[in-house]
């Protein structure tokens, strides 16, 4: 019945967006890109509306939404049935159903990442109080210090389509992914419209194009499957052996395909000073002879100390299920390039030029649209700064990158004697920082300063691995160097790429981290932003090359890269153990217990209130877990992010040692310590220690009610209860 109602409550969404997008795109003549501003309109706009007044639940805007839809499809019948829009859909139906299958089959939310972290900000803003919303992991504060601008549209939502906190992150995240490949589709169906060949090679190109963005293969996923010897099916799978037996031996083998798979995925982003990092024996059978030559040993680092220089791409993401801002900034990314891309025109397979008012000849764009009236083009300039002040408030690590591009795009068309609408290009970012700006007046005052340092000799990459994670970016910005004399705008990106390549090894930004790990977020966040900006702009020119030989490098470059990402994936996802699909709760891994299965049902029915929970480690537990997915704040979540984003902070170090003494039944006059915090339900789960229990209950039963839902009674679980 659930699979029911999800199937019907997702056509319902999909119904709205696409009101949605019949609408913008009578402003917009590109229908992806309609359907992504429509969204971005929508949520910003409320975002505005709540700083002033909280909406609540808004499970009542769903039926006026439908309705309106309703209504602009009945009168933009015609368009309707248009091929563009149909065919626009569907690629948008095929991008939600492979994001989705990620979290359908993967939908646990487990702190083994950043994912209950990213739980926690949608449940902040799940309430539909007046913003800032209360902080759930340290009431009463306000969360009004992080970027959390898609978090806020997920939880939008799930208000407006009733879903709980667990549900609203996976589909928040297939819809924000899906978004993005639809922009990337756009892109190459724009670079590819006039490509010359056979109607069959340009879809195998644009699947190509698509495909290795969407993996996320690096520089090293190649050279893993060189210097890492697979499992052989031989060594599991036995001659003679019987059915049963040879059948037990295949899962095994399959088990191990994807634990491979999964390691090379890792390693394929998160290579560079990881423990995988390590000498390789050529001995080991698990190493091939290459091995030490692909990776050879490398220096560097602080105190006997690799530096940890991950990078995490957007094909990255599917695997990882984080519903990080990391996501959002490749969105924004492709936005601002499918924007950019909306200007240019690839007609008759003449070499590409940015289009103006004054070139009026240049019409031709693959679908009919006239992309040369002033009216698109100004939008389009307007829309392009608007991302900046967008990315500032989703991911603020790539917004110094992305006015970068968009000023690199700014002087190239001046460049090229091309017309720039000044008015609208200030009235984008305007208008923009307008809305945003009753985030932006406690956002910046509460965030932490972040300064910029230049990169020491010893914080360097290693030019083996530089080179390892980055050669299919630099064989790009070469090819895209030769392209520019057909192509100027291949030019453009070529300086742009490579300035922001080098600028990566020159700066960092200095956040609380330090040692080895001080580039360590930086690198995360602006290598995987650079390498999806490579392919969805040099490579998708590239790929449409009037060069033979330019496009089939480009080609082979980008074949090695999805073929190896492509095949651990696949490994991955059909191999690997899918104990917890279509539970997309994502909190079925800890609910498959009755015990907590039922507190858990108690807390989201009850009324809200603090709940008290056992810090059980400073990052990375448990802790909260109760709390959150019911959508009630917890006294104290994870205490090093709180530190991440607050810096010093005693309180709450004091408060986590108050609250480890209160489990241990020592704390003093542990009542009025409740009374203080406002708590109202104390979790006492089973990871707590059950000979504590009777010490906590004598000084809190005055005051709170237990209620015990360990059946066995061999322990003691369950939630102590505050009467009122």
């Amino acid at each position: 019945m659930y699979a029911i109602y999800l199937v019907f409550t997702l056509i319902f969404m999909w119904f709205c967006i696409s009101g949605g997008t019949l609408l913008a795109a009578r402003y917009c003549p590109f229908i992806p890109l309609a359907r992504s501003l429509a969204v971005v309109f929508f949520v910003l706009t409320l975002f505005f509306v709540e700083h002033f007044i909280g909406l609540g639940e808004l499970r009542w805007l769903m039926p006026v939404l439908m309705l309106a839809s309703g209504w602009i499809f009945w009168r933009n019948k015609a368009a309707v049935f248009r091929r563009e829009f149909i065919v626009a859909e569907l690629v948008f139906a095929a991008a939600f159903i492979y994001a989705f299958a990620w979290r359908f089959g993967f939908p646990s939310i487990t702190p083994s990442s950043e994912r209950m972290t990213d739980l926690f900000f949608i449940t902040n803003y799940m309430e539909g109080v007046t913003l800032p919303p209360l902080d759930n992991w340290h009431p009463p504060y306000r969360f009004d210090y992080y970027y959390a601008f898609q978090h806020y549209g997920a939880a939008l939502m799930g208000r407006i389509f009733g879903f709980g906190p667990g549900v609203t992150y996976n589909i928040a995240f297939a819809l924000l992914a899906g978004l993005a490949l639809t922009l990337l589709v756009f892109i190459g169906e724009r670079a590819l419209a006039n490509f010359s060949g056979r109607i069959w090679q340009k879809r195998a190109l644009l699947g190509l194009f698509v495909a290795t963005v969407a993996f996320g293969g690096t520089g090293i996923s190649p050279l893993l499957k060189v210097a890492y010897n697979g499992p052989a099916k031989d060594t599991y799978v036995k001659p003679n052996m019987d059915a049963e037996a040879r059948s037990r031996a295949v899962r095994r083998y399959h088990a191990q395909l994807a634990n491979h798979a999964r390691e090379h995925i890792i390693a394929s982003v998160r290579f560079i000073g990881s423990e995988r990092d390590t000498t390789l024996n050529p001995t080991s059978k698990d190493v091939s002879a290459l091995g030490p030559w692909v990776f050879p040993e490398t220096g560097g680092g602080v105190g006997g100390k690799k530096m940890v220089l991950p990078s995490e791409n957007f094909g990255y993401q599917f695997f990882l299920g984080d519903y990080h801002p990391t996501v959002g900034g490749f969105f924004l990314l492709l936005l601002a390039l499918a924007l950019i891309f909306s200007t240019l025109s690839f007609a008759n397979g003449t070499p590409a030029r940015v289009v103006s008012a004054s070139n009026a000849d240049a019409r031709n764009i693959g679908e009919g649209e006239a992309i040369d009236s002033p009216r698109w083009q100004k939008a389009a300039q307007g829309l392009a700064t608007l991302c900046v002040p967008l990315m500032l408030v989703t991911n603020t690590w790539t917004m110094p990158l992305l006015v970068i591009l968009i000023l690199g795009w700014m002087i190239f068309l001046w460049s090229q004697k091309q017309t720039l609408y000044w008015i609208w290009l200030l009235a984008g970012g305007t208008v923009g920082c307008f809305l945003l700006y009753p985030f932006l007046t406690t956002f910046l005052s509460s965030s932490l300063p972040t300064p910029v340092k230049f990169v020491q000799t010893y914080a360097h990459t290693p030019w083996p691995r530089f080179l390892a994670l980055h050669w299919p970016l630099l064989i790009l910005i070469v090819l895209g160097c030769w392209e520019g004399r057909q192509r100027r705008i291949a030019w453009y990106f070529s300086a742009l790429w490579l300035f922001l390549l080098v600028l990566s090894e020159v700066i960092y930004i200095d956040d609380p981290t330090g040692a080895h790990y001080a580039r360590t977020n930086t690198v995360m966040k602006w290598w995987g932003w650079m390498q999806v900006g490579v392919f969805a702009s040099l490579g998708v020119l590239l790929l449409a090359s009037l060069t033979r030989w330019v496009r089939w490098c480009c080609v082979a470059v980008m074949v090695l890269l999805s073929a190896s990402a492509g095949s651990d994936l696949f490994n991955y996802y059909v191999f690997s153990g899918k104990y917890y699909a279509g539970q997309i709760h994502g909190h079925g891994w800890y609910t498959n217990n009755a015990t907590n299965r039922q507190m858990f049902e108690y807390l989201e029915a009850a009324p809200d209130g603090i709940i008290l929970e056992n810090v059980l480690d400073n990052a990375y537990s448990n802790t909260s877990i109760y709390g959150i997915f019911n959508g009630k704040p917890v006294l104290l979540g994870w205490p090093s992010h709180l530190r991440t984003w607050h810096g010093d902070v005693p309180r709450i170090w004091l408060l986590k040692e108050e609250i480890d003494k209160f489990y241990k039944g020592e704390l003093e006059d542990s009542l009025a310590w409740l009374q203080s915090n406002q708590v109202r339900y104390i979790v006492f789960s089973p990871k707590d220690d059950d000979k504590a229990f009777e010490k906590i209950n004598e000084r809190v039963k005055g005051q709170y009610a237990w209620h015990e839902y360990e059946h066995s009674r061999r322990r003691h679980t369950g939630i102590w209860v505050r009467l009122d």
